[in-house]
Parts: C-alpha cells; structure tokens; sequence
C-alpha cells in the first residue's frame, strides 16, 4: 500500500490518542469524541444534503467553513458571511453588518474563546464576539486589506495572511511584518495559517511553507521532501502530526526527522486547498479538479461530481462536532453524514433502484425484486443480480418467498410465478400452464404443508400436490385484485385486497369488512402477533384485528400519513410503518393505549431521507415490501433502492443534546443586546425569544420547552417551535428558561438549562410613591368635579325645559319628512345592491363557462394554504389541460372551442362534486383546489373528473373529435410556498403530457 500505510498501519494507534484540548488553530477541525463505533460504511452510502442559492445561500461558492464551540456553522462566500443553525442561514453584509467592509469572505476561523475571526477580500480582518464586532484594516497595521486567512492565536495575537504583501502580526499596539523585502519569507503571497500546539505559526505561501518561531521565519525547502510547487493548506491532526496541501498533493511531516512524505500515492498529483479530519481518524480531502478524497481503513475513496458532489472544486471542509463532513465547493455546500439507513442502490450494483420486494435468503443474505431483475445481497454487498440475460424471462420483479424446500418463488409482472434453484429457472406457473387469474404476480405465501398462495392482479390461486384452485369474488373474496397474503400461525391464511379483507378458513372464504373501520380498503400488509392479533396496514391507517374486533389508528391519532404500507415488529418494543412519505416508528405500547382510550395521540418518530433514505417513497402493493432479518435489521423496499436500519444501532447515531442558544431577543418588536442581565426601558409590553439547539443531524427530533420566571407558573412545552412571545409584561425582574429534548431517541428534557435574565424598569407613574400622591389628587379633583357638577346641572335643568317643548314639535315634522326620504333610499338600495351582487358573481366567476375564474381561485388559494400550514392539514392543487385544444379551434372554428370549453367545465364541475373548488385558471387549463383532501383522494377524484370529459358527447359542434384531458396534481407536503405547489401541479401536468396525454400524473 506504500505511503498509505501510515494512516492504517503506522499511525492509527497515534490518531487514536485522547484529542488535546482546542486551540485557535485546531477549532475548526476539532470534533466531539464519537458515538459507538459502527460498521464503516463507503461515502457513496452517506446521506448527502446540498445546499445553494435556491436553498438560501447568498452565493454558491463556499471559500471557508467554520464551527463555533456553541455549535454555529459558520460559511465564508462572495456575498457575505452567513451562520447557519441546522433549519435557516442568517447572513451578514456590509447591508446589515458595518463592521463588514467588504462582502468577500476569503477565511473564516472559530476562536477558543467563541469568537469569529472574518478575513475578507478587500475589508481587512473582522472579529465577531457574541453580538459586538471589531475591524482591523491596514490602519491598524495590516501589511494590505486583501486577506486570504486570518488567525487569532491562543495568546490573543492577530495574523493575516495577504494576497500580495506577506503577513502581518498585530500584538497590542506592536505590528510585525512578514514578507520578501525584509528576507522573512519566499514569497508575499500566503494562502493560510495554522497555529501548531507549540505556540508556532506554520504559513502556507505561493512558494512553499514557513514555520514562524518567535519573530523569526524559518523556510522549509525542497530538501525537507516536500515539492517545488505553492502550499494551500494545513493541517494539524489530534494525534500532532501536520499535514500540507500543496499544488502537487498532500505530504505529511515525520516529528521525528522533520521531513516530508506522500501522503499516498493513490492521491493525484493535484492541487489541495483544504483539509479536514473527521472523529474516527479518517483523513478529507479536497482538491482543485479531482473532487473529494477520504482516507480511512477502507483505503482511499473517491467522491465526485458524477455522484452528486456539487462541483469537483473542492474550497473547503468542515467535520462538525456531531460527525457530520462539509464540504464547500465553487457550485454549492454538501454534508455527508452517516445516517442510520442505509440505502442500496446501482450506486452499489442493484440492477435498478426501484425496489418492489425484499425477502430472506440463505445464509444470511436478502433477495431484493426490482423493476430491472433479481438480486442477492450478502455480506454488505450486492454480490449477484438475475435479469433476462441471465435467463429470466422478463426484468420486473413484484413479488419474492424463500420456499421451506430451499427454492426461489419470484412473482413478475407479466410472468407468472418463477421457481429458481442456485440462480436458474427450474419450474414457472403462469395461465398457460392452467394458474387461474392473472400473470401479474402481487403476493406469494406458503403454509405448514408447502402449499403454495399466489396473489394475482385477478384472483387468489392455491397450488398443492401440482394442481390449481380458483378463489375469487364467486367464492366470496370482497376483490380480486390480491395485494397481500399471510399465512396466520392457526393456517388460515388473511387476504388482502384492493377493496377489502378476507380470511380462509378449511377452503371457505370469510370476509372481514374493514371498511366499517375508517373506511380503510386497500389491505397492503399483515403482522401477527404472539397471540394471534394480527395488524393490518392499509390505505386509512393501522387496523387491529383482537377477539373479533376491528379498531384503526389514523390521522387524528397523530399520524402523519394514513396510507400505510408495511408493519414490522422491531421486538425492542416498537412498530415500525412504511409509506409514501417515509417511515415511521411507534411504541408499541402507545399505539395499545390509544386503541383502548387510555391516550389521545401517538407519539411518532418520522424518518426519511435527512436519516439516510435515498426516497422516502417506500413501496408497496406487493410484496414482501420490508422485512425484519435474522439479525434484526429492517429492509424496506423504496423507489430508489433497498432501505436497511439497525434498529438497536440508533442510539449509536443519538448524540448529546445541544445546548440551546438564545438566537434573538425582540422588546417590542426591536433586537436587544444579548448580555448576562437584558435591561429594558419603561414601557417596554411585548418581548419574544427566539432560539435554537444546533444539532444538523437531529433538528426534526427536538422539542423544547420554555418558562418565564415570573410570569409563567411553569414549563410550556410547544413542540419543535422555536421561539417565544409574551405581552402586557409589567416592570420587574424576570428570568427566561429555555432547554430541549428528543423523545424520537429517547432523550429526556436536558439537564442544561439556558436562562436570560430581564428586568424592565418602571415608568415614573408605576412607582409606589408616585402611585399614592396620584390617588390622594385625583380624590380631590373628583370631590371638586362633584360640586361644579351639581350646580351645572341645577342651571341646565332649567333651560332644557323651556327648549324641550319646541324641539319636539320640530322633530316630529322633520321624522315626517325622513320617512318620505328613507323609503325613496330603501328603493335606490335595493337596486344598487343588485348591480353589486351581479358585478360580484362577474368578477370571480368566468364569463364562457360559468365556473369559478383564476382571481377567485388565487384568493382562496391564500387562504387555504395557510390554513393547511397552521393546521398541517392536507392541501392538494391540480392543473387540467384539454388535450390539442388548439385543433379544435383550427378545425371547427373558435365558436365550436368555446362550446368545448364550457362542456369540459360543466363535466369537471359535475365529476368534482363539490369535493374541490374549480376555476377557469386561464385558455384551456382549469384548477382545483382540494382543502382537507388526502393525496390518494384527491388523486380518485381527479382520475373520474377525467372519465367524466372522456364521456363528453362533442358530435354537435365537433364531429368525430373526442374531447380529453390531462392533468397534474400536488400536495403541500414539503412546501412552503404557494408558488412552489403551483409549480410542482405544473410540472406534473407537463409529465402527464409528455406519458402521452389523457392521463393523471402525481
């Protein structure tokens, strides 16, 4: 392995010291001691994040990463300097920050002590400590204001590296300058500083390293081992030992010769401009063309733009203190992390990624069923894959059962039922052969004697002693359309269909009317327990089916999705669910108390693809979708590969709980200063906190609680909110407690507590002393008020009568004449009231086809969607499209469109049924809005609004044309904005389009 050996063999044992303590130099690169150690697994596995301008930054190039020991992700680009807490970046410009002078952040350097050290292209050198900031630019000292890195050492000393005139060292009011004119260095040009553990500076310059001792710079030649070539960046790892990244590669230093060797000849010969190392020792490594590099006890491994890495310029690399790698390059930032799935796809060798069915193989392998052939997975690697070149006779894969006489029954999509022996066909079954239904294979299940159940696409076939029996709707089964089979520990064997379940007991069919529950039908999968309760997942939720009763949990129970796919029983007290929209985790226990009144909501662990899932769209409709191996994983079957989680392993991934960090204090409205005591002006009524935990791995699994000393009586829990509002405070002295938890992995509330102190002072009236001399004055003036009064009215008494008698006689002719005037208003009214409801219905209702048009649409929209986001509730939108609208208008005249177009809007009006509101969204497109409308319904909805104009009868006004639509729909799952969901409805309408017309796609 040559050089390589020293990160294997030679220093593993050194890069396994306990980590010294953080210096300046080393912050940015040092990270918490890691979790339980884990199975290494390839980057490729990694769950991977990016981030651009899309996603908020102010600029796609990431020229530096640091990390403050509060846990603040700091990004240094050429539109600022941007914190980012896990949920939002907060940028800082010369817009919002006067102490930036310039926008190009070149370094960016995390401080023992918290600070922030800034160095900017044109702006010289700012340091941010907690909310104050300081600017050091030449006129403090520094050689030029063009910084490339900057460094505050543990001695409190600035060092700026420049662009063009060397480096420039500020102590108190003493500069010290470092450059080609006075002999201390080869070159003026410096791209980076590392402090070493010794209190020395090492300096990267265009034409090679020093190492600055005291005053004085020493110049590490060629003779040293190191190359000929300009010097990027520097590395100090936990165990001492100091890594260059030059144009040429990485060298490392021998401490005990001082020279330098390759890193390992396995890099290129490329340029490195940064360098990072992760908690378990393994080396980054990021180059100018050739992309990212780890090197680790796997050897060295290669990520690049062709597997997702933004761009192959590699800038900068971060490894956080929770594991996580950053990695900036000149087109976005990405994290890699090692999330608990892991997820296998063609990356590893899948035939494709879109899984249908994963079962049991022998020796500890799985088999995965794709849409592109057979796999076989053992030994944490693919290690054989069946399609029809291997003799297969067609690619889709639906259904899988690992037979008690040691075959391979695979259920395809268009061939029957396959028997495979060590990887060849040796038996098939299909209607040829006399299988009734048909080819379409959905669920397999084998009984105690070895026969066989096959689901089809139409009916349920028994295959015992080579002879077929029918079972379909004549022999009682609710549909024929079979999706799942299981084969209960009493033999009877549960049926899952498309319109219901149904149990078979000694060859009779006993049908279980699962509608009668939530109105649940599709039947995806079955679980039994111990006892003989079996579970159900189906299209509304999770049944359960005890002592003759069925009973469901669905979304009023907390559940974020009702359409379920697979159950599978972790046995460590948890029931683990599948779906569209990820894969969720209850306790088992929770889920019994719910079911018997005891609690009113689940308590549900969400994961997706934050927590290593390629997709979050799992599977389902055949089967097995997921499973439990002999091992205790889980498999779960997904659109873009084989999902597997440890169930045990996740508190492997669970690390301590951040500290929260008070983000923001608002008085009314306006941002205080953070201090140890915020003291507020009199008057101050409104105060909000907003905070956060950094956590980049964990942000979904918090929830925090607050209490305002002095105000509150005790802790209010509010979820994963993350700020805080109180009004009408009175002066006095108060005391902000805010700390978090992680019920998803099972993490009590914090014992670490962050608390503000307020006191917001009195008003001068608000003081005791003040208060009673009020009262005593006001008793006073109201005696004296009293007596004025009384007189007054003693005066006015006297005049009110003699003018009473002639007032009323002059009312009572005037409320003559105001009778006459109000009952010619009464008729003006009623006809401007008329003219205002028919200019009402004209401007938001279509002139042509009477429906609804966009204007009305739009408003209701707003409306809508903000309610879906306070409530998390449902939302869907749709775009309608009337296929070659343009022919018709070309073909039969524009009268005959306009007749087209308002038989399309009263057909989709009809078919819609008042589920949606519709509107003319503009030409030929129509919408709808669907409030409270799962997904999959409003999906039905949209397929029959589409039959519905299928059925148009055009013959009068368009001979021989038949009139379709197409049509996209979306959720507002994942989006924030109502522009977003427009978007995706749109996108989907043109899929639609593109899959040939005619047809719904979402």
């Amino acid at each position: 392995m040559g050089l390589v050996a020293f990160g294997l063999l030679a220093l593993s044992c050194a890069w396994s010291v306990v980590p010294r303590p953080a210096t300046a130099a080393t912050q940015a690169t040092q990270v918490q001691a890691p979790a339980p150690a884990r199975p290494e697994k390839p980057i490729s596995a990694f769950y991977r994040e990016t981030w651009t301008t899309r996603q908020g930054l102010p600029h796609n190039q990431i020229n530096a990463i640091a990390q403050t020991p509060d846990g603040y992700l700091w990004l240094g680009t050429w539109e600022g300097l941007v914190r980012y807490n896990g949920l939002e970046f907060h940028q800082f410009d010369r817009s919002n920050t006067p102490a930036l002078k310039d926008n190009g952040v070149r370094s960016v350097r995390a401080a023992a002590d918290g600070a922030v050290v800034i160095g900017t292209s044109r702006g010289g050198v700012a340091v941010k400590q907690g909310d104050r900031w300081r600017t050091w630019t030449r006129a403090d000292g520094l050689a030029q204001d063009e910084i490339l890195d900057a460094v505050l050492d543990r001695r409190g000393r600035l060092w700026a590296a420049t662009e063009s005139m060397g480096m420039s060292m500020l102590e108190g009011g003493r500069a010290l300058q470092f450059n080609v004119a006075n002999g201390r260095l080869p070159s003026d040009v410096v791209f980076s500083l590392l402090e070493d553990r010794d209190g020395s500076m090492w300096a990267a310059t265009a034409a090679g390293l020093v190492h600055v001792v005291g005053d004085r710079a020493i110049r590490v030649g060629t003779l040293s081992g190191l190359p000929q070539a300009p010097v990027f960046r520097l590395l100090q790892t936990r165990a001492g030992v100091l890594l260059v990244g030059t144009e040429r590669g990485v060298y490392r230093r021998d401490a005990s010769s001082g020279r330098f060797e390759r890193l390992s000849p396995r890099l290129p010969e490329d340029g490195v401009p940064s360098l990072t190392e992760d908690g378990a020792g393994h080396l980054w490594i990021g180059t100018i063309n050739n992309g990212l590099f780890r090197l680790s006890g796997s050897g060295v491994e290669h990520f690049t733009s062709r597997r997702e890495l933004p761009n192959n310029r590699v800038a900068s690399l971060l490894a956080d203190r929770e594991g996580s790698v950053w990695v900036g390059t000149n087109a976005g930032l990405m994290r890699l992390s090692d999330a608990p799935f892991t997820t296998w796809n063609s990356e590893q060798g899948l035939t494709d990624d879109y899984v249908r069915a994963v079962a049991p193989a022998p020796d500890g392998g799985i088999w995965i069923g794709t849409g592109r052939g057979l796999n076989l997975w053992r030994d944490n690697a693919i290690v054989a894959g069946y399609t029809k070149a291997e003799g297969l006779p067609g690619d889709s894969i639906l259904s899988l059962l690992q037979a008690r006489d040691g075959s391979l029954l695979v259920g395809t999509y268009t061939d029957g039922v396959l028997r495979l022996r060590d990887g060849k066909v040796v038996a098939r079954y299909d209607s040829a052969d006399g299988m009734p239904g048909s080819n379409q294979i959905r669920a397999l299940a084998e009984g105690d004697d070895g026969t066989v159940w096959i689901g089809t696409t139409r009916g349920l076939a028994r295959l015992r002693g080579g002879q077929f029996r029918e079972f379909g709707v004549a022999q009682g089964l609710p549909r024929e359309f079979i999706i799942a089979l299981h084969v209960a520990r009493d033999g009877t064997l549960w049926v899952g269909t498309s319109n219901g379940v149904a149990r078979i007991v000694n060859d009779e069919v006993v049908p279980l009317d699962a509608d009668l529950v939530r109105g649940a039908q599709d039947v995806f999968d079955f679980h039994e327990d111990a006892d003989g309760t079996m579970w159900l997942a189906t299209d509304r939720g999770l049944l359960r089916y005890s002592q003759g009763r069925l009973r469901g949990l669905g979304l009023e129970h907390g559940l974020p999705v009702d359409t379920l796919f697979s159950i599978l029983d972790d046995r460590r007290g948890y029931l683990w669910l599948t779906s569209n929209r990820g894969v969720l985790r209850i306790a088992r226990a929770e889920a019994e108390a719910v079911l018997a009144g005891r609690r009113a909501q689940l308590t549900v662990d969400h994961f997706g693809e934050a927590d290593g899932l390629v997709s979050s769209q799992c599977n389902g409709g055949s089967g097995p979708a997921a499973m439990r191996d002999g091992r205790g994983n889980l498999w779960i079957a997904t659109a873009r590969g084989a999902a597997a989680v440890d169930p045990g392993s996740l508190q492997s991934y669970r690390h301590g709980l951040p500290r929260v960090v008070v983000e923001q204090v608002l008085a009314d409205g306006k941002p205080v200063h953070l201090d140890e005591v915020l003291r507020l002006p009199a008057g101050t009524r409104k105060l909000e906190f907003r905070f956060a935990a950094l956590s980049f791995q964990m942000p979904r699994f918090l929830r925090y609680r607050y209490q305002l000393e002095g105000f509150d009586p005790g802790w209010v829990e509010r979820g994963n909110l993350r700020s805080a509002q109180y009004t009408n405070l009175d002066p006095g002295s108060y005391r902000f407690h805010v700390n978090v938890s992680a019920p998803g992995l099972d993490q009590g509330w914090s014992s670490e507590v962050t608390s503000v102190a307020i006191e917001i002072a009195p008003q001068p009236w608000q003081r005791r002393g003040f208060i009673v001399a009020a009262i005593l004055l006001g008793l006073a003036c109201v005696y004296a008020i009293y007596l004025w009064r009384v007189g007054s009215l003693r005066r006015r008494a006297a005049l009110l009568e003699d003018t009473v008698a002639e007032r009323t006689r002059d009312l009572r002719l005037h409320a003559e004449r105001l009778r006459e005037s109000d009952l010619e208003k009464s008729v003006l009214l009623d006809r401007l009231g008329q003219q205002s409801e028919a200019f009402a219905r004209m401007a938001l209702e279509d002139a042509l086809t009477g429906v609804g048009n966009r204007r009305s649409l739009d408003a209701e929209l707003q409306l809508a969607f903000g309610r879906a986001l306070r409530n998390r509730r449902p939302l869907c939108f749709a775009l309608f499209d009337i296929d070659n609208f343009k022919q018709i208008n070309d073909r039969y005249s524009h009268a005959a469109g306009d007749q087209a177009l308002i038989a399309v809007a009263h057909a989709l009006r009809d078919a819609l049924d008042g589920a949606g509101m519709l509107a003319r969204w503009g030409g030929e497109e129509f919408a709808v809005l669907f409030e409270r409308v799962p997904l999959e319904r409003a999906r039905d909805i949209c397929e029959a609004m589409r039959q519905a104009v299928e059925r148009i009868d055009c013959s009068a006004y368009a001979p021989d044309w038949r009139l379709s639509v197409s049509a996209g729909i979306a959720d507002r799952a994942g989006t924030l904005r109502i522009e977003d969901l427009v978007a995706r409805a749109d996108a989907l309408l043109y899929e639609a389009k593109r899959g040939g017309r005619n047809r719904i796609a979402g």
